[in-house]
């Protein structure tokens, strides 16, 4: 137990920040420990959900290994029947295991052909190696910074680091800026490689990386070292015939030849087939000479990011962005044009029948190097594969997305006697039931693409849940009329209703589909009807007295309009708007000052229900308030909040108020905190649990205090080993010890008190960590 922060705290009042004249009053009366106490640790089971964007084997198919866009890698393992994450505190090293080090998304994975339990991953500018089929990594302590994008522009692109099939130390990095770059020794140390020009710039977008590929030998050549292929963005083919010391260019003064490349893929006689989405062809090259099909009119145009090659039938199958596909049988003479629908697996979650549309998000395509005539497509759900042999018109693409947990958490509430609710970027509102079982659908409604960003309650009716999901995509897709699915469910989460209308905030369009859409949102504790949203876009909040009937616009004394709100990036899951849980028509709103606000910077309150608010305390409580900061009300305790700026810094302290944000209290011993959450209060204790993702007294990890911050309990360092990082945390009301996380590319996870001793059930993985 940690000692008390009694006596460390500063009050914060309007205008700065003094010393307290004495501590804060405690809250309740201590809970005591429960001895030998352990928790276990499970995901919440939604499955997949997320773009996998690269896919890796060994030519026995015994190592499979998949890399995604926001968090980690998977390898398939066939024992468990599922994938299984690479990146954990378990197999990282030392140096990575802290607050959120790892979350990111993967640029490339590899498989050393040679040697099967060899990998290779490109990851937070870092080039790590396993020899042990990625139980653990390791990383060269010094050597070049790397700059790539896993979830940029050109993610579905590759191969971006090839390794020889005739030497397990020897590979190549492809990258965007920073040219082409050898090691000899296993990605112990680096070389840049001079001899081929760095990826040029197309247009006003960044350079595309570059691109590379180790080619089987010809016959001609059986004992000589696998000749290297290099794509140069902008300058084209190059190729390499001893291990990458010198290149020369490749059909440069042809034609036909590329300008840009998305994927290539080689064929058993030795051409070299690719595709370009930018360009909307598909390339043969054959004999040093190339190729363009579409421009011969053997081909339709399209969008293509994926060829794949069967190496036994050499059979060709290229694919467009929406899974529109092309096969050839005669290397690229005549193609048949593939229809598509998509398929829930055995034992897969059966909201992904979701994906079986006429736009299929697609992105890189492989050949099974084992089982003949089956192909994978990497998704914007998870992997895919599908069986078409020759003269098959339809590709019947089939889930297999066990394991992974790829959905990027923006919310999670637990009404009280209810069940939890999870949102998300992309795939909405999962209501779960089970915890342990895969979701069966999503609301407001199964849209393919609808992100939830925040989903509120209130106690006078826990079955009533509020929601401004909205779609990220502003350039497309709103001609369905549902582009905004804000709106409410009066059952818990089982059905929704859009608001009747929505308004129009100052300096949009009438006819702009997202003039009010993403932001933060908070319905009264006393009444379903009031509820306030604050937009994205720092547009100006409004409220409602009649559930979304009418609209009127939240006025601050003092405001420039029209941008008068403070929610800038659509993409952070920020919760800065609260509403009282006890007080009626009590919202409090914490307000950034934007440029053209800076004077609003501060806490305001409205006790009214939204007509009327007050600057309760003026300026930011903190100066890294921008991104993701939390604002929080303690539930059945009136005035209670606290607020984190949810950004790294030891400075960064968590902040609480009793007054209803008019004075605050530092609690200088915790710093560093992702989210604040408020659960069932312990036996004999009359205020809420309290949890927190972040540092006590320096140490990370998710800690419970169940005497009102009198003391702190750690009960986990890594939930599930994730390295991932918390954005949002719940509590359970109902459960005493249960809590829950989101995390920013690996969905949620939840822990509560058991015993260690319990084991794997069904797709619920399990670790138990006894509480320190």
């Amino acid at each position: 137990m940690l000692a008390d922060w009694t006596g460390l705290a500063m009050v914060l009042r309007t205008g700065g920040v003094t010393p307290a004249t004495s501590p804060p009053p405690p809250l309740s009366a201590a809970g005591r420990p429960v001895p030998g106490e352990s928790y276990v640790w499970k995901p919440v089971a939604i499955g997949g959900g997320g773009s996998v964007t690269g896919f890796a084997s060994d030519a026995r198919g015994g190592t499979r290994i998949v890399r995604t866009d926001v968090y980690g890698a998977y390898i398939w393992r066939k024992e468990a029947g599922r994938w299984e994450q690479l990146v954990t505190a378990r197999s990282m090293p030392p140096e990575d295991r802290w607050q959120g080090s790892m979350a990111q998304g993967v640029y490339e994975i590899a498989v050393a052909p040679g040697n099967p339990r060899r990998l290779y991953m490109a990851l937070r500018g870092r080039i790590y190696r396993s020899d042990d089929h990625g139980r653990s990594w390791t990383r060269p302590a010094g050597g070049p910074e790397f700059r790539f994008s896993p979830d940029g522009a050109h993610r579905f692109r590759g191969a971006f680091l090839a390794v020889s099939p005739d030497d397990p130390d020897l590979l190549f990095l492809g990258t965007e800026r920073q040219g082409l770059w050898r090691s000899t020794d296993g990605a112990r140390s680096w070389q840049a490689v001079a001899a081929v020009p760095p990826s040029a710039a197309q247009g006003d977008e960044a350079p595309a990386p570059m691109l590379v590929w180790f080619a089987p030998p010809g016959p001609e050549q059986p004992k000589r070292a696998a000749p290297l292929l290099l794509f140069s963005p902008g300058h084209g083919l190059y190729r390499s015939t001893d291990k990458g010391r010198s290149f020369v260019p490749v059909g440069a003064d042809q034609g036909a030849a590329p300008r840009d490349l998305a994927r290539g893929a080689f064929a058993p006689g030795g051409d070299f087939f690719a595709v370009s989405s930018t360009e909307r062809s598909v390339y043969r090259l054959h004999q040093g000479r190339w190729r363009n099909l579409v421009a011969e009119g053997r081909v339709a145009a399209h969008g293509f990011v994926g060829v794949a090659i069967d190496p036994r039938s050499g059979r060709i199958v290229v694919v467009d962005d929406g899974g529109t596909a092309f096969a050839s049988a005669d290397q690229g003479e005549s193609w048949t044009r593939l229809n598509h629908r998509a398929r829930v697996g055995e034992g897969e979650p059966p909201w992904l029948r979701v994906t079986d549309i006429s736009y299929f998000a697609t992105g890189a395509l492989f050949p099974d190097p084992v089982v003949p005539d089956r192909l994978w497509a990497m998704t914007g759900a998870g992997p895919y594969y599908a069986d078409c042999p020759e003269g098959c018109t339809d590709l019947v693409w089939t889930s297999a997305v066990r394991g992974i947990e790829e959905l990027v958490a923006s919310d999670v509430i637990q009404p009280a006697g209810r069940a939890p609710l999870f949102a998300a970027l992309d795939f909405g509102i999962h209501l779960k039931e089970d915890l342990d079982a895969f979701s069966t659908g999503y609301g407001p409604a199964e849209r393919v693409l609808i992100a939830a960003q925040q989903i509120a309650w209130t106690p006078a009716d826990p079955d009533f849940i509020v929601t401004n999901a909205s779609d990220t995509r502003t350039f497309c897709c709103s001609g369905d009329g549902n582009a905004v699915m804000a709106g409410y469910s009066s059952d818990g989460g089982r059905n929704w209703h859009k608001f009747p209308t929505l308004p129009q905030p100052p300096g949009t369009r009438a006819d702009d589909p997202w003039r009010m859409a993403f932001g933060t949102i908070a319905v009264a504790a006393d009444t379903p009807d009031n509820i306030v949203w604050v937009p994205g876009y720092d547009r100006a909040p409004f409220y409602t007295l009649n559930r979304g009937l009418t609209w009127h616009r939240v006025v601050f004394p003092g405001e420039v309009p029209p941008y008068s709100g403070s929610y800038p990036n659509i993409w952070v899951q920020r919760k800065t708007l609260a509403a009282d849980r006890v007080r009626p028509g009590t919202f409090y709103f914490y307000h950034g000052g934007n440029a053209s606000n800076p004077g609003l910077a501060g806490l305001w309150r409205t006790v009214d229900g939204g007509r009327g608010w007050e600057q309760v305390h003026k300026g930011r409580l903190s100066p890294r308030d921008g991104f993701g900061a939390k604002l929080r009300a303690v539930p059945g305790r009136a005035g209670h909040l606290f607020f984190t700026s949810a950004q790294p810094g030891e400075s960064e302290q968590l902040l609480r108020s009793t007054d209803g944000g008019e004075h605050w209290s530092r609690i200088d011993t915790v710093s560093q905190v992702d989210d604040i959450a408020f659960g069932k209060a312990a036996p004999g204790v009359d205020y809420p649990a309290i949890y927190i993702s972040g540092k006590v007294e320096g140490r990370y990890g998710i800690w419970r205090s169940t005497d009102a911050l009198g003391s702190w309990r750690r009960i986990a360092d890594f939930p599930l080993d994730r390295l991932d990082q918390v954005v949002v945390m719940e509590a359970d009301k109902d459960i005493f010890g249960r809590v829950y996380l989101g995390l920013m590319g690996s969905g949620w996870v939840y822990g509560e008190p058991g015993p260690c001793a319990a084991a794997k059930r069904g797709n619920a993985e399990r670790i138990c960590r006894a509480v320190n």
